[in-house]
């Protein structure tokens, strides 16, 4: 939706109030830097707590790649990864290649580890995870939540004694370590692109700091007002939806792997009353045993919806499980398990428990398996399901953020906002709620792709080069219509 106001007009001639930054700035050997650009890297030292400043200090890690380009603009692209808990170092070098790297022929990028992410300091990852995979991947599906909500158990206890103020790391925190992280390397003004949870962190930098944004691109996007813990099993069900559609409708996909979505359910049915043992060997690692209920299968799914390259895959990895072949399905679902091991889960917890959970007064289960009765037993086998997720937030000692964390953002800073119709966690309805509170948008679905656009369709980042050289101006996604079909493997 496009409503130009007073507001946007002002903005574009005059910055708001604006605060000097509070960090202390001091140069790092850079981790990933890619090749052919020139890098600088350093810490930005801030409070941990903005009402408290002596409580404790954080250092934020930043990387900054310079344009190539001979007249490089003023304003940066500042790139904010998702989770929350990832990190922005971790992810430069994909990130960089699939679509970073066309905004710096004109533009510095600008990549930020998020307090208690990657290089900054404190961080809050829990390394325990790393320690006991091999009980999370070993443990049956009855035991699943507990193993990990143990796991996570030490894990506070041991964050717990090293001075760390949990209910200082949430979004707003966050924000305004964004903010003066820019201010402390000089820029007055500068372009965001919020991937999934970063797309959160975009949105409160638009409502707490406007007056330093020139545009912002959300892709995958989480609005504030959205309660991801309940949608999520919706979300699911309903990417799973499109891609038994997508895969209906193909020819050569209906053919090879006829009545798909039948076939899925019954295996799942079928794995939940006799789970499957599988054996798995990662290299140079002990064999172990992997139970296939038809949780985990459900839970395998779920993720691999994130990945195009991997959806491609599902119709042939649910046909080899129901056919007995369990090799690849096995590879594939351990892959994603393991995940978990790169995201800063102290992080993640604090600010989605303290955020999302806490601040949910009610989740209506009972409508959701009213809706989908064979989520009923699903529901309790992840950590963040009914059965745990209660337990699991007040063991991190979560409060509730203040109801404006949860509330829609209102703002005239021009936006773009990016969907994939695959996506199972942040689907294109998410971008329509976010959209409504939006006066200057432009709100695109990528019909064949999962979660994270930008990385997965090339289409998306010529719409979102052309947002951001003119950002006030309708861009051009007349590419979308020439998207190639999914192909299915």
């Amino acid at each position: 939706m496009i409503r130009f106001t007073f507001t946007w007009l002002l903005l574009i001639f005059v910055l708001a109030l604006s605060a000097s930054a509070q960090g202390v700035l001091e140069s790092a050997e850079c981790v990933a830097e890619p090749y052919g650009y020139v890098s600088r890297c350093g810490y930005v030292t801030l409070p941990q707590d903005y009402d408290n400043p002596a409580a404790g200090k954080v250092e934020i890690f930043y990387t900054l790649i310079k344009s190539k380009g001979p007249q490089a603009k003023p304003d940066p692209l500042v790139y904010l990864v998702g989770g929350p808990g990832s990190s922005g170092t971790q992810l430069l070098e994909t990130s960089f290649r699939l679509y970073l790297r066309a905004f710096a022929r004109d533009r510095d990028i600008i990549v930020i580890d998020q307090r208690g992410t990657g290089l900054s300091n404190p961080p809050l990852y829990c390394r325990e995870v790393l320690y006991r995979i091999d009980e999370i991947l070993q443990s049956n599906h009855a035991e699943h939540a507990e193993v990990v909500l143990e796991i996570l158990r030490e894990c506070h206890r041991r964050l717990s004694g090293q001075n760390i103020h949990f209910e200082t790391f949430h979004s707003e925190n966050n924000a305004r370590d964004i903010v003066n992280v820019l201010l402390s390397l000089g820029y007055e003004q500068w372009n965001l692109v919020g991937v999934s949870y970063g797309s959160r962190l975009a949105l409160a930098i638009m409502r707490d700091h406007p007056q330093y944004l020139r545009s912002v691109i959300l892709d995958s996007v989480y609005p504030p007002q959205a309660d991801i813990y309940l949608d999520s099993f919706y979300s699911g069900e309903r990417a799973l939806q499109e891609v038994f559609a997508a895969c209906s409708a193909s020819a050569t996909c209906s053919e090879r792997y006829p009545n798909l979505e039948s076939v899925f359910y019954n295996l799942y049915h079928h794995l939940n009353r006799e789970p499957e043992l599988a054996t798995y060997s990662p290299p140079q690692y002990k064999t172990l045993e992997i139970e296939i209920s038809g949780y985990r299968l459900y839970d395998w799914v779920f993720s691999w919806l994130y990945d195009v390259q991997v959806i491609q895959r599902i119709p042939n990895l649910i046909y080899d499980l129901h056919q007995g072949q369990i090799q690849d399905v096995v590879i594939f679902g351990v892959a994603h398990e393991a995940l978990m091991r790169n995201t800063s889960l102290g992080m993640h917890y604090t600010v989605q428990c303290q955020e999302e959970h806490i601040s949910s007064n009610y989740r209506d289960y009972a409508g959701l398996i009213a809706a989908h009765p064979h989520l009923s037993g699903y529901l309790d086998y992840p950590v963040e399901g009914s059965a745990t997720l209660q337990r699991l937030c007040e063991m991190w000692g979560a409060e509730a953020r203040p109801d404006s964390a949860n509330k829609p953002v209102e703002s005239d800073i021009p936006a773009l906002l990016l969907s994939g119709n695959f996506d199972p966690i942040t689907p294109p309805s998410y971008a329509d709620m976010a959209d409504e509170t939006l006066s200057i948008s432009y709100n695109y679905v990528l019909p064949h792709v999962g979660h994270g656009v930008l990385r997965s369709e090339r289409c998306a980042v010529e719409i979102a080069l052309d947002f951001v050289d003119n950002p006030v101006r309708e861009p051009d996604s007349s590419c979308i219509a020439q998207t190639s079909s999914i192909e299915f493997e």
